[in-house]
């Protein structure tokens, strides 16, 4: 099965919810439910790296995607992200269906093309699909600044593109880097100007410091759709081609390397901590989705490529359950102030199990899938010999698991400090239709304890082997 089938689909579909509109959101379900099974069925059915041409014009000369075991797990879990975001707000996608779905397609693209420009096009499709998404929350003025800070990102993307075409002479990302490979001398100067304009570029999307001044303004009264997406299938995208072209046409000199660094341990801590002084519960996760991008392209940029993926699939996947829970309760509450919500969990237990267990494997506590992603993580900086980032990373984990455990304190409890819990002191809370979202929400759950258990049965042997070695992330070159 042709991956491109992943892009086409949706667009064809896009195309035709126009004209049915009565049932766009049954064609965006069914656009969904495709994409996740083809997906899945390709990685089920995977041997080996494998080049698709496009037009009949093999690579370098004509468009062409690129399908590895990394851009495999980008497009599965993409995929998953959209059919069960759809699901969880259904009621929330009012004349959105078609935008939705050509924002599906341009992330699947993002993840599969080989080439540099189309790469660039389908960020631009994304980026004004996610413009459109973010009026929802009808602030219009939060929806500009991300516009022209994406215009901006945009426009530094496309410059860095034409210094490395004039360079190259090429946009097809395995043959720049055969070419990179086959230079006797080194090219990593000349670099430089390419390198810091893609950084820049992409570093918008990503929500790094200080390229992410749009996020508060757009996440924090968004709805659960419009936040889902963006901390999630988003994030997911735009990360992955960060480490895609961090393995590829970034070559960096040392300066630029500790540069990029310091910028991705700004975002980490600095986004811990604001985390922290919040008491608004979307704002709380929107400065931790910012924190775990940058601890996503740090480890991307010392090359640890399964940890920064496996850190990544448990940022996704948390925060596409915590974001939805805490949406519907905002949303139905109309509050978001944490000491607003107290006992919300003890009324609700269902949506309080699955905001647990996610928040529980964001954190890295053991038996969650999120101690397997940081333990690899500090296992391979360990190997490097690199003592300080791990420490860095151990102390913004402490951060994290502080207002983690402040959240759950409250909206589980409730009374307040020293006196009896009742369930009468709830205030008068009603969630409507909380079922769905508690179930699916209760086995992505456990779908993240059984992640976390199975691989550890054997401590010694998790410490001593390469976990998931089955991902063998190939990101460089055919």
């Amino acid at each position: 099965m042709n991956p491109v089938l992943l892009i086409a689909v949706p667009l064809l579909a896009a195309f035709v919810s126009v004209i049915l509109k009565k049932i766009d959101k049954v064609i965006l379900m069914l656009a969904a439910l495709f994409n996740t099974a083809l997906s899945i069925y390709i990685a089920v059915q995977y041997v080996a790296p494998t080049v698709y041409t496009i037009g009949g014009f093999k690579p370098p000369f004509g468009i062409s995607l690129y399908l590895d075991n990394y851009a495999m797990v980008g497009i599965v879990l993409i995929n998953l992200v959209f059919v069960l975001t759809v699901l969880l707000s259904n009621q929330s996608l009012g004349k959105y269906s078609t935008v939705v779905i050509i924002s599906m397609a341009a992330l699947n693209g993002m993840v599969l093309t080989g080439d540099l420009f189309n790469l660039f096009v389908f960020m631009e499709i994304g980026a004004i699909a996610a413009y459109i998404l973010t009026t929802m929350n009808k602030g219009f003025k939060h929806t500009f600044n991300y516009l022209v800070l994406g215009t901006l990102a945009s426009g530094l993307f496309l410059f860095g593109i034409a210094v490395i075409y004039n360079l190259f002479g090429s946009l097809n990302l395995a043959d720049i880097k055969g070419m990179i490979d086959m230079q006797s001398y080194s090219i990593a100067n000349v670099m430089v100007l390419p390198s810091v304009l893609l950084f820049a570029g992409l570093s918008v999307e990503a929500k790094l410091l200080p390229f992410s001044g749009w996020v508060r303004g757009v996440l924090k009264d968004s709805n659960s759709l419009v936040g889902t997406l963006i901390v999630s299938a988003y994030a997911a995208a735009i990360l992955l081609v960060f480490g895609r072209l961090l393995s590829t046409v970034l070559i960096m000199t040392e300066g630029l390397k500790i540069a990029f660094s310091v910028i991705a341990i700004a975002t980490l801590v600095l986004g811990e901590f604001a985390a922290f002084s919040k008491t608004n519960i979307r704002e709380v996760l929107l400065f931790s989705s910012i924190a775990q991008s940058g601890l996503v392209v740090l480890l991307f940029l010392y090359g640890l490529s399964i940890p920064a993926v496996l850190v990544l699939l448990n940022n996704v996947v948390s925060k596409l359950v915590l974001f939805s829970i805490s949406a519907k309760i905002s949303d139905e509450t109309g509050s978001a102030e944490i000491d607003q919500l107290k006992g919300v969990f003890a009324k609700y237990r269902l949506i309080g199990l699955g905001f647990t267990v996610a928040a529980m494997s964001l954190i890295g506590l053991p038996f969650f899938f999120g101690f397997i992603a940081k333990a690899k993580a500090l296992v391979a900086l360990f190997a490097m010999n690199n003592l300080w980032l791990p420490i860095v990373i151990l102390a913004v984990s402490v951060v994290e698991g502080a207002y983690i455990v402040r959240i759950l304190a409250n909206l589980w409890n409730t009374g307040e400090e020293g006196e009896k819990a009742k369930l009468e002191n709830v205030k008068a809370f009603t969630l409507n239709n909380y079922a769905i979202i508690g179930i699916v929400t209760v086995l992505i759950g456990a779908l993240i304890v059984a992640s976390g258990i199975l691989p550890i049965t054997n401590i010694k042997e998790f410490l001593s082997t390469d976990f998931l070695s089955f991902l063998s992330i190939s990101i460089g070159g055919v």
